[in-house]
């Protein structure tokens, strides 16, 4: 018997690793069909599957031959007319009881779950702690002391090793040879997310982006102070020039190589970024909870990986015996034990914190800091998923509104036209049907 399914991206590696076990205790096969980032996989899947105002397969009539998706909690409402629901004969009450109760009810859609959960996914602030120290700086309580405290850094000119570091000849990202201040994804989904983010922390009350029945509205009192924000941090100087350029590789990649004093990362990114920034010089980093926007909250873009079975599946035992595999407590210890992502699983999550706690008491004398890094980012990242996580109203259209406001924000930011313009313009495409 032969599955058929996709993911993509560096965060899926770990999994691959364990689809040879899958294989050998089942005797089912796996075939991967496609690889590629979020973006990519969710333009495929797409292309696949019927729109939701479609009765047709898809354009050609043939029926989708994939039987287990990845796919994330943003996407899967738009996705939901295609995909199966996990009722209690499929999914038993007990094995929902396994996942944290905000993991699985982000999985729900209109009240019915269409999808299990793999790992959550929040950012926090991670900060060069020895080049703020070298500059008298505090870390910053709040995002005007971010703006402050990352313009100063970025006008200090510190050279940074470019050795063996240079972008990819394709990259449109220019070379970076002093510190930076600090650096978010400047285009596509992941500049709207940073957008809606600083906007949960800006606005005075809770349905100044979308009302009581999820509907956009982008109240400008509340959008125009926040692109006003993204302004400043480019004409300051507190992010690099290009950051119309970068995206969430290039984001990491930038902290990982010692070129920028703070970011914003996910998990699942948190131990490659250990390993790299031990080969620069004299780092030592530290990590902390978003600081507070104008509200006095935090807010942090959140959102989880899960995977689903389409309704076309061919094999939906199979599919079924797949998908519990990837989210199984084995795979969950996995990735967070060897990449850093937050599990889902309540089990799991119990097992990294008792983890995390043993070695800092075994072995502090040895990697004191390493080990002190670890147990504080644990820390940051529970009270994130606990306080502070911006999740994202389930539209069916989300994805498309993300698509057609994310330019008008970057023009904003860059200087194309004023925040007062573009917020205009993002409020009246809010308000239009997609």
């Amino acid at each position: 018997m032969s599955l058929r399914e996709r993911h993509g991206g560096p965060q899926y590696d770990r999994l691959y690793t364990r689809l040879a076990t899958f294989e050998a205790d089942t005797g089912i096969r796996v075939e991967i069909v496609y690889k590629g980032s979020h973006p990519e996989l969710n333009d495929y899947i797409a292309s696949t599957f019927p729109p939701a105002d479609n009765n047709s397969v898809n354009s050609n009539n043939k029926k989708p031959d994939l039987d287990l998706i990845s796919t994330h909690v943003k996407y899967a409402p738009s996705q939901a007319h295609y995909l199966q629901e996990f009722d209690s004969s499929s999914v038993s009450q007990e094995q929902q009881d396994e996942f944290l109760d905000s993991a699985l009810e982000a999985c729900k859609i209109h009240g019915k779950l269409m999808q299990l959960p793999r790992m959550v996914d929040s950012r926090v602030l991670f900060y060069r702690a020895d080049v703020l120290e070298q500059l008298g700086l505090d870390p910053p309580q709040t995002w005007q002391d971010l703006a402050k405290c990352a313009t100063i850094i970025g006008h200090a000119s510190l050279p940074v090793d470019t050795a063996g570091q240079h972008p990819p000849k394709d990259s449109e990202v220019a070379e970076v040879t002093t510190m930076q201040g600090y650096v978010f994804p400047g285009k596509l989904s992941g500049l709207f997310g940073t957008f809606y983010e600083l906007a949960m922390m800006e606005m005075r009350h809770p349905e100044a982006l979308f009302d009581k029945g999820d509907r956009p509205v982008f109240e400008e009192s509340t959008v125009v102070p926040v692109l006003r924000y993204m302004r400043q941090l480019v004409v300051t100087g507190a992010v690099p020039a290009d950051i119309d350029q970068y995206y969430f590789d290039q984001v990491s990649n930038l902290f990982a190589e010692g070129k920028v004093a703070m970011v914003a990362d996910w998990p699942s990114f948190y131990r490659d970024m250990k390993q790299r920034l031990k080969k620069v010089p004299g780092a030592k980093v530290k990590v902390m909870r978003y600081p507070v926007g104008e509200n006095v909250s935090r807010s942090a873009y959140s959102g989880m990986h899960s995977f689903a079975i389409p309704k076309s599946c061919r094999y939906p035992k199979e599919a079924l015996r797949l998908l519990k595999f990837l989210v199984h407590e084995d795979q969950q210890w996995l990735e967070a034990s060897e990449s850093g992502s937050f599990p889902t699983k309540k089990a799991v999550l119990q097992r990294l914190v008792n983890k995390t706690a043993e070695v800092a008491a075994e072995v502090p004398e040895v990697s004191g800091d390493d080990t002190q890094l670890d147990s504080e980012r644990l820390d940051c990242l529970r009270l994130t998923v606990e306080e502070d996580m911006a999740m994202f109203p389930h539209l069916l259209t989300y994805p498309e509104l993300e698509d057609a406001l994310y330019p008008m924000i970057q023009d904003a930011m860059m200087g194309r036209q004023s925040p007062e313009e573009a917020a205009r313009q993002m409020k009246t495409r809010a308000l239009q049907p997609f």
